[in-house]
């Protein structure tokens, strides 16, 4: 009798364990359809109309919304806040992005975009050739390289700065460089109505060169600096650049290219002095030592 009792009472446990396990699966399946159901529901989705931009300049609102997978209709339980965050830090005017959900259908996506200060352009020796391949890229003032610069995409009052790396430690210099070129940018602009600034290229041994033009011509004017130049030193230099220019101007002469050095004054203080000067008649187009 107590085998026939554990036997209908081992049943009993098996159908309710069946019963049990076939309801809970009942219930989630049908929990599923209908979260299925509520995701995809017309108030649960992100469409390109709720979702809001903020810190944009030159990057479209449609171009946003296509690389954040947000110019369709999606589902906010699918709408990965991360990815599109990753997504939108991979283009090449995007400095910073950041993206926000907001329950139950909305989106707000935060860009900081690059501010180009520079075209550089990096020379390097090609592998499968004696010429030197060159590569424009936008620089922000921080001398960092974000973006390769499509010509439709340049400013024609942006100056180009050529680089060329000789070793690896120079390169590591890169953006100290870049920095000192778009100082010399900056002065220069209040000499842009004697002499339009065309480029700006640095040399290890010559320093930075100045390449300008007054009308259809191009004059060039090298300036050579030294590594430990401060500021006010690149400042002083910069003033006697200006004062020459307007020298030679008014005398229709220019300086086609004058080197810089450092020099003692009367009383012992160090000063930039031009120690070399090729001076070129504007009208006859003479050139003098």
């Amino acid at each position: 009798m107590k085998k026939i009792l554990r036997i209908l009472s081992l049943i009993g446990y098996v159908l309710c364990t069946y019963l049990f396990v076939s309801l809970f699966a009942a219930l989630f399946c049908f929990a599923g359809d209908t979260f299925d159901t509520f995701k995809n529901s017309d108030r649960m989705l992100i469409t390109p109309e709720n979702v809001e931009i903020v810190g944009n300049d030159r990057l479209s609102r449609e171009d946003i919304l296509f690389v954040a997978g947000l110019d369709k209709k999606i589902s906010f339980f699918d709408a990965d806040s991360k990815k599109m965050t990753l997504n939108l830090s991979t283009c090449g005017w995007v400095k910073k992005a950041f993206v926000e959900k907001f329950f139950p259908n909305s989106v707000v996506i935060h860009i900081e975009e690059f501010k180009p200060a520079m075209i550089v352009t990096s020379r390097k020796k090609s592998s499968d050739s004696d010429k030197d391949s060159f590569m424009p890229w936008f620089s922000d003032a921080d001398g960092i390289l974000f973006k390769k610069a499509l010509s439709r995409e340049i400013p024609k009052d942006m100056p180009t700065f050529y680089l060329k790396y000789s070793t690896p430690e120079e390169e590591k210099k890169r953006p100290e460089k870049i920095k000192n070129a778009i100082f010399l940018a900056k002065k220069w602009e209040g000499l842009n109505s004697l002499c339009q600034l065309r480029s700006i290229s640095y040399e290890f041994l010559a320093g930075y060169s100045l390449l300008c033009a007054i009308g259809n011509r191009r004059l060039e004017t090298v300036i050579h600096l030294k590594e430990e130049a401060t500021t006010d030193e690149w400042n002083q230099m910069m003033n006697k650049t200006s004062g020459a220019i307007g020298d030679f101007l008014a005398k229709n002469q220019w300086v086609w290219e004058y080197d810089f050095d450092k020099v003692k004054n009367n009383f012992g203080e160090t000063e930039f002095e031009i120690i070399f000067g090729k001076l070129v008649n504007i009208k006859k187009g003479e050139a003098d030592g």
